[in-house]
């Protein structure tokens, strides 16, 4: 995606795939755009006099007969000024995409004149909404390929600072295509994309940056005392690896690290799950692939922070050497657990990843992605993540990097009497909580042995990590890239 900021003074429209997209909030004609044409704005104010273009959120309406020379013109809707937020922006952004691409449109003129909103969520908003995960499907031999956006130019008013603008919009649509690498390694299919698949990503990242790469194999972990992890692998004839990847910066006062549940198909071993949607169990290393992906950002971003990602990359499965419930095994960090529910198994992998990273790197803070509970998608749905920390001010950073980023999380408490129901009865612990007691909580608290008196912070994305319905750049089919774009904001923010 090329991205160019200018003052609408500036631009000259030579293209014949190009469409100029003005934004306008209900009840927000007429418009006082710079750029727009007095016929082209006496045309769209006819129609809005007739109930046509409404201005109502996600609305658009497309019209390729214009004066100017710029085309074809969106008028993208904005809903109420007074509820308006970069979210809407995004999802108006995301919404666009389909009129943009049936009319074969290449490059778009956003108008930032007239309405004065944060050009940067459209941006993210149409990349994000592009994404499509058609990798293994025929195209059809007589339809070409669809359009896409490859070209956005933001046109600000006289005195703007078009610099600082163009630097914010890059930087923002860098994070979206890292957000939409963690959507293809969690789309692929687990045939193709398993430990050893995700490993070679994490070699490929080291190898166009300067950041460290270390792959740890089963018998590396075992002499290590990984056998909460290894337990989980026990049942596939896929080797497990411990995937490490270290960003160092020379000015860097703090370090980070982030921690990615990597369960590249969980068929629940043992303790099988029902067949019904098993097949989404592909989805259960996006905490890994937010990670991974986050980590690609960070390595061409250099922000002036030492970050370090641990993803423990596993497939449970059934088969005559898998774990079995009642098993009793010793973590890194020489805790024993017994293992209850061979499908309580994210928890395992993190809990030596977490404590192998907490040792050998002792970072400043750690944070953990993982879609670890089915508790969580009952308590919060696909729209908000499930936040566990021993740390109020990280807590609170994650917080405001979540709304800034639209990666909304909300908080739910440890405590003692939660970490009672995790107590094990012929070890230290049990790997799950009673049934239907507060699960998500009890998964964190079993999480929280495992990271000392480091500040640390567990997102349960189970539910926002794939099947969010009703967000126009985010397609309900495929995995969201959930965290991605948190991450990264709480990065730069700790960065400085």
């Amino acid at each position: 995606m090329q991205v160019k900021v200018l003052q609408s003074t500036d631009a000259a429209y030579k293209e014949e795939n190009a469409c100029l997209v003005v934004p306008v909030f209900e009840q927000g004609l007429p418009l006082m755009s710079a750029v727009l044409g007095e016929e082209d704005e006496l045309h769209l104010q006819a129609l809005a006099d007739k109930d046509i273009i409404t201005g109502k959120a996600g609305s658009c309406y497309y019209i390729s007969n214009v004066a100017g020379a710029y085309g074809a013109v969106l008028v993208l809707g904005l809903g109420k000024k007074d509820a308006f937020d970069a979210e809407v922006l995004r999802r108006a952004g995301g919404a666009a995409c389909a009129p943009l691409s049936a009319n074969r449109i290449g490059h778009v003129y956003f108008d930032a004149t007239a309405a004065r909103v944060p050009a940067e969520a459209f941006l993210e908003g149409v990349v994000l909404g592009q994404y499509d995960f058609d990798v293994y499907k025929t195209p059809p031999e007589e339809t070409a390929a669809p359009r896409r956006v490859e070209e956005i130019t933001v046109l600000t008013p006289e005195g703007a600072d078009a610099a600082v603008l163009e630097e914010a919009c890059n930087l923002t649509v860098l994070i979206a295509l890292g957000c939409n690498g963690a959507r293809h390694l969690a789309n692929t299919p687990p045939n193709e994309m398993g430990p050893a698949e995700l490993a070679e990503f994490a070699k490929g990242i080291a190898k166009e940056s300067d950041c460290a790469c270390t792959i740890l194999e089963q018998n590396q972990m075992a002499s290590l005392g990984m056998n909460a992890l290894l337990g989980v692998a026990r049942g596939s004839a896929n080797a497990p690896r411990l995937i490490v990847l270290e960003h160092r910066h020379p000015d860097a006062k703090r370090s980070v690290a982030i921690v990615g549940k990597g369960v590249t198909f969980d068929s629940g071993g043992i303790s099988l799950k029902p067949g019904q949607d098993m097949h989404e169990m592909k989805y259960d290393m996006c905490g890994a692939a937010a990670v991974l992906c986050a980590m690609m950002s960070v390595v061409q971003l250099k922000p002036a922070l030492n970050v370090t990602c641990v993803v423990p990359a596993v497939e449970n499965m059934p088969d005559a050497a898998a774990q079995r419930p009642g098993d009793i095994v010793k973590a890194y960090n020489g805790k024993t657990i017994e293992v209850h529910n061979t499908d309580a198994e994210g928890r395992m992998i993190l809990a030596d990843a977490l404590a192998y990273a907490v040792d050998k790197y002792q970072p400043d803070a750690i944070v953990d992605l993982a879609t670890l509970t089915g508790a969580c998608v009952v308590a919060l749905g696909h729209y908000t993540a499930g936040l566990c920390s021993n740390d109020d001010a990280l807590a609170e950073a994650l917080s405001r990097a979540g709304e800034a980023s639209g990666e909304r999380v909300w908080r739910l408490p440890l405590g003692k009497d939660y970490a009672k129901l995790i107590e094990g009865t012929h070890a230290d612990l049990c790997n799950i909580g009673p049934r239907g007691e507060a699960g998500t909580i009890t998964a964190a608290c079993f999480l929280e042995h495992f990271v000392g008196d480091t500040a640390w912070a567990h997102l349960d994305i189970a539910g926002t990590a794939w099947g969010g319905k009703h967000i126009p750049h985010l397609d309900a089919r495929h995995a969201t890239g959930f965290g991605v774009r948190l991450l990264l904001r709480w990065i730069l923010d700790e960065a400085g």
